[in-house]
């Protein structure tokens, strides 16, 4: 069985009806390529579903139940770090690490193999080398866009938790903050409390697809473009095909499969009317 977790929040920036018509792509995507899964969905919402596999929690509760701290001057900043808070809800729940998953993501093959790994992360993948900033103000501590460690899909366990917890609370004490939420703490500690390196991570217990783990698998923003440097786009959905062993495949990266899609809200409600990605992704 594959445990994951995600957010239906309205916070003002999509319709009810967009967040409902996304996570009902996002479920049937999970369903399509597991017999067995539980899905929590954390939400603001009256929703309901006739399957006893997706739990509906109320999401104002769970973060009073976690005390988290809002740390960001925006709602959509608050509500993306508040993920880590809501893996610990789960896991004093359930003894379960819960897999992370955007509400905007796509799965096209079967995940169980995460249960096998300690973590799990993607990164953004392709050739752009340009540099990102990690932490507000400090311009000496970026990463190159393609090792960029992206928020969509991530794992962790217990003690992965306690650490980025601890980090976190290290640099709020310094009156500073993490550019960009999760995204930037986890990449933050990959380079630079560890090295870097592949084995190292291994040693550590980091998994990242493409780097030390599954090393055949491309889940990063390259597959809309070579660079690495865009989000979905339709010239990138153009370009994705299924092989003849029925693996999602990029023409730009062809000698690796795709195991799981991100979009963002905003493409994914210009892409999903399009021919291209029903074809894709709704009539398999």
């Amino acid at each position: 069985m594959i445990h994951i977790y995600t957010f239906c929040i309205d916070i003002g920036r999509i319709s009810k009806q967009d967040l409902k018509n996304v996570f009902m792509i996002f479920y049937n995507s999970i369903k399509r390529n597991h017999n067995l899964y539980n899905i929590q969905v954390f939400t603001n919402l009256s929703l309901e579903m006739n399957d006893p596999n997706v739990v509906f929690i109320n999401y104002d509760e769970a973060c009073k139940l976690q005390n988290k701290s809002d740390i960001y001057g925006d709602k959509w900043l608050n509500m993306s770090f508040n993920k880590i808070y809501m893996y610990k809800y789960l896991r004093d729940k359930h003894n379960i690490d819960y897999i992370w998953m955007d509400l905007d993501t796509i799965v096209v093959a079967n995940l169980e193999y995460i249960n096998d790994l300690n973590s799990y992360f993607i990164d953004c993948g392709g050739d752009s080398k340009d540099p990102h900033e990690l932490i507000e103000g400090e311009r000496e501590i970026m990463i190159p866009r393609n090792k960029w460690i992206q928020g969509n899909i991530w794992k962790i366990n217990i003690q992965l938790y306690e650490i980025f917890m601890k980090l976190n609370s290290e640099i709020i004490k310094q009156n500073k903050r993490f550019n960009y939420d999760l995204q930037s703490l986890f990449t933050y500690y990959f380079y630079y409390k560890l090295d870097g390196n592949a084995t190292t991570w291994l040693n550590n217990d980091i998994y990242v697809v493409g780097r030390n783990c599954k090393m055949n698998v491309l889940n990063g923003l390259c597959i809309w473009a070579k660079q690495g440097n865009t989000h979905a786009n339709l010239s990138g959905l153009q370009n994705l095909y299924y092989d003849d062993k029925k693996r999602l495949c990029s023409k730009y990266y062809p000698n690796y499969i795709i195991e799981i899609v991100s979009f963002t809200f905003y493409t994914l409600k210009v892409l999903y009317p399009r021919k291209e990605f029903i074809q894709l992704f709704l009539k398999i």
